[in-house]
C-alpha cells in the first residue's frame, strides 16, 4: 500500500498517510483533533479543512458550494488521500482546550473531616526470620496485621511476588497498603481486606488517590492525599473522543465500527494519561503512590472507558450492558499508573442517567436534605433529578448539542473567542458583546445563544414562535435559510466569515430548553406536584458556570421561580467523586442512592410529548407558568 505524508497545519505535525484514508482518519492517527459532530457519517459538516498543497480525492457536496471546493475547502471525513498534501484545519474546526486547562475549572470547596479511603495503609515492623522463627513470610506479615486487629487479609499474587525482597530491603519495616471492597449486598458485613502492594515504611507515609470525572466534552482528574485528606487543584480537558462525535449517541454508532470500540476507549485513557502528566512537577513520583482511583461519567462514557460494547443502550428496551462495576486494576486498561492502583466506577441508574449524576446528587446533598430539590445537569444529554431525603426520581431529555454550542451554524464551545454575553439597547437598537478571553469573536457558545435569545425576545427582534421580526433591527437580515441576526462581521472576527444567529439556530435551542422544560413538569406531575412546590434549584455542570439565570428563566430553561432558590455547584460529578475517594463511608452511600432513585422513560411517560409540543415557544404556551 502506498504511503504519503500529509501536513496539518498550523500544527506542522507530518503524518504518513495510506491511499484511500480520509483526512480525518490521518489526523486521528496523528490524534489531532478536527471537529465532527457526526462522527464522521458527513452528515454535519463541521469539519472543515483547507487544501494548501498538494490533491485528495473529494467533490463538492451538501455542505460545500463550487465557490468553496474551488478555494481549497474540503470535508476532512469524505477527502481522501491519494498523494501528499498540506491541509490547514481552521479555527472553526479546532478544538481550543485551553479553558478547559484552567485549575480553577474544576475546584472546589471539599471537606472530609476524617478521610477513611477505601485503600488504607498499615506500618509493619516484624521481627526477621531466625531459627527459633521460621515463620513464612506472608504468615508472618498476617500475624502482624492481627495483632492490630486486621484479621482475614487476602493478598494480590503481584504483592506476595514483591514482598521477600521489599522485606529484606527494608530490614523487615515496611507498609502494607491494603483494599478494601465494601460489601454492598449486606453493609453491616465488615470490609475485605486485600493487601495490594509493600512499600518500605519511611515514617511519613503519603499516599494519593485520584478523582476522575469523565464527561462527554471534557475530563477532569483530581489528586487527593489519602493519609491527610488534602485536595490539590484539579485540571482538565478536552475529551479525546470527540473527533468522534459530540453525543454519546454517535460515539455508540462509532463504537460499532471496526475497531471503534478500541479507538474511543484509547482517547479517553490517552485524555487520562496527559492529564496524570500535569501532576508530575509538583508531586513527582506520585503515581508509584496513588492506590485509588474513583471515577464517574455518564452510562455510555463508563462503558467506553472500560472497554465495554455500549450499543445495547441506545436500542429498546435501553438495557445497558452494566449498572455497577468491578473494581478494575487502572493499570489494565491503559492507564500510567502503578500496577496496584485500583480503579472504582461509579454506579449508574439506567441507560441514560449515568453514574455523574449520582456522583452529582452525592456531592449536592440533596440524598440527605429534607427540601424538595430540582437537580439539573444541563448538557448535550440534560439529566434532572427530583426529590428529597425520602425520595428521588430522575430522568434523562434528550436536549441535544445547542447548549454546548452544537447545531448552531456558528456554534462553539465556551473557549476563548465564544460570544458569551449580549446586551441588546432597545432605544438605540445597538448591541455589545462579551467574548470570552477579550479577544477577537470565533463563533457563540450555549450560554451567550441563551442570552442573545432572552435580549432578543424582551426587545421585541424576536417573538415567542421563536422568529425574528423583519425590520424590527439593523441587525435583523436575509440568510441562506431565511432571517437571521448579525452579532458580529466579519472584519471583527477571527474567523473570516460573519457570525449570525438564524432562525434555525433559535429553533435548536427552543427545541433543547423545551426538552429540559417538559422534563421538569413530567418528573413533577408524575409524583403529584407543581413547580411552585420546588424550594430548591440546583445547577450542575460546566455549562451552568456562565448561565444567567433570569435569562434561562425568559427563555423556559428554567422554571420561574425567585433566584434566590437557585444555586450552581460547579463540576458535581468531579466533586462526588473526590468525596468518594476520601471516604469508602461516602462511596458506599452512592449505591444507596441509585437504589432510591427512579428513573423515568420520558418517551414513555404519558403526556410528556403533550407537554415538549407546548414548551415549544419562548417561554411557553402557557404564559401563566411564567408569569405573563
Amino acid at each position: 500500500m502506498d504511503t504519503f505524508p500529509i501536513t496539518f497545519l498550523p500544527d506542522n505535525t507530518v503524518i504518513q498517510a495510506e491511499a484511500g484514508q480520509t483526512i480525518q482518519e490521518v489526523a486521528d492517527k496523528g490524534k489531532i483533533h478536527i471537529n465532527a459532530s457526526c462522527g464522521g457519517e458527513g452528515v454535519c459538516g463541521r469539519c472543515i479543512v483547507e487544501l494548501r498543497e498538494g490533491t485528495v480525492q473529494a467533490t463538492p457536496g451538501l455542505y460545500l458550494t463550487e465557490d468553496d471546493f474551488a478555494k481549497g475547502i474540503r470535508l476532512a471525513c469524505r477527502a481522501k488521500v491519494e498523494g501528499p498534501a498540506t491541509i490547514f484545519i481552521p479555527i472553526d474546526s479546532r478544538a481550543d482546550a485551553s479553558f478547559f486547562k484552567k485549575a480553577s475549572q474544576a475546584e472546589e470547596e471539599l471537606t472530609v473531616e476524617t478521610p477513611d479511603p477505601m485503600v488504607r495503609q498499615s506500618c509493619l515492623i516484624l521481627d526477621p526470620p531466625s531459627q527459633d522463627d521460621n515463620r513464612s513470610d506472608l504468615d508472618r506479615v498476617n500475624a502482624a496485621l492481627a495483632a492490630m486487629e486486621l484479621y482475614d487479609n487476602d493478598i494480590d499474587l503481584s504483592a506476595m511476588r514483591q514482598m521477600p525482597s521489599t522485606l529484606r530491603e527494608s530490614d523487615f519495616r515496611v507498609t502494607a497498603s491494603i483494599f478494601y471492597e465494601l460489601p454492598l449486598q449486606k453493609p453491616e458485613n465488615p470490609p475485605y481486606g486485600r493487601i495490594v502492594a509493600f512499600t518500605p515504611s519511611t515514617g511519613n507515609d503519603d499516599y494519593y488517590g485520584l478523582a476522575v470525572d469523565v464527561g462527554t466534552t471534557t475530563v477532569f482528574i483530581r489528586l487527593v492525599n489519602l493519609a491527610t485528606g488534602e485536595v490539590m487543584p484539579g485540571v482538565g480537558d478536552l475529551n479525546g473522543q470527540i473527533s468522534y462525535g459530540e453525543d454519546v449517541i454517535s460515539r455508540i454508532v462509532f463504537a460499532g465500527k471496526k475497531d471503534g470500540l478500541k479507538r474511543l476507549q484509547n482517547r479517553v485513557i490517552d485524555t487520562i494519561n496527559r492529564l496524570l502528566e500535569r501532576y508530575e512537577d509538583t508531586y513527582p513520583g506520585y503515581r508509584e503512590k496513588t492506590f485509588l482511583i474513583v471515577a464517574s461519567g455518564n452510562t455510555t462514557m463508563a462503558h467506553l472507558l472500560v472497554g465495554l460494547d455500549p450499543k445495547n443502550i441506545r436500542l429498546s428496551p435501553y438495557v445497558p450492558p452494566a449498572s455497577t462495576w468491578p473494581s478494575i486494576r487502572a493499570s489494565y486498561l491503559g492507564m500510567n499508573v502503578a500496577p496496584h492502583t485500583v480503579l472504582k466506577v461509579f454506579p449508574s441508574v439506567s441507560s441514560y442517567v449515568g453514574g455523574d449524576i449520582v456522583s452529582g446528587v452525592l456531592a449536592a446533598g440533596l440524598y440527605k436534605k429534607p427540601e424538595l430539590t430540582l437537580f439539573i445537569d444541563v448538557g448535550t444529554n440534560g439529566e434532572i433529578v427530583i426529590g428529597n431525603q425520602d425520595w428521588m426520581t430522575c430522568a434523562a431529555c434528550s436536549a441535544g448539542p445547542a447548549f454546548e454550542g452544537g447545531g448552531v451554524r456558528c456554534g462553539m464551545r465556551a473557549a476563548p473567542g465564544a460570544i458569551e454575553s449580549f446586551l441588546y439597547e432597545k432605544e438605540t437598537g445597538k448591541h455589545y458583546l462579551g467574548v470570552i478571553g477579550g479577544v477577537s469573536p470565533s463563533g457563540v457558545c450555549g450560554s451567550g445563544l441563551i442570552n442573545v435569545v432572552a435580549e432578543l425576545f424582551r426587545a421585541g427582534v424576536l417573538n415567542k414562535q421563536g422568529k425574528l421580526v423583519e425590520g424590527s433591527s439593523e441587525f435583523v437580515r436575509p440568510g441562506e435559510d431565511g432571517l437571521e441576526y448579525l452579532l458580529s462581521p466579519a472584519e471583527s472576527n477571527s474567523v473570516e466569515h460573519d457570525i449570525a444567529l438564524t432562525e434555525i439556530d433559535i429553533e435548536n435551542l427552543i427545541r433543547a430548553k423545551g426538552a429540559m422544560y417538559s422534563g421538569y413538569q413530567t418528573l413533577l406531575e408524575s409524583v403529584g406536584l407543581e413547580m411552585g412546590d420546588l424550594e430548591r434549584v440546583i445547577i450542575a455542570g460546566g455549562f451552568g458556570r456562565s448561565l444567567n439565570i433570569e435569562n434561562a428563566i425568559t427563555i423556559g430553561l428554567l422554571p420561574f421561580l425567585p433566584v434566590d432558590k437557585f444555586s450552581y455547584i460547579g463540576n458535581s460529578s468531579l466533586t462526588g467523586s473526590t468525596l468518594a475517594a476520601l471516604s469508602g463511608t461516602i462511596w458506599r452511600e452512592a449505591f444507596s442512592i441509585k437504589e432510591k432513585m427512579t428513573n423515568f422513560e420520558l418517551s414513555d411517560t404519558p403526556g410528556y410529548m403533550d407537554r415538549y409540543v407546548a414548551s415549544q415557544f419562548i417561554p411557553h404556551t402557557d404564559g401563566r407558568l411564567f408569569g405573563l
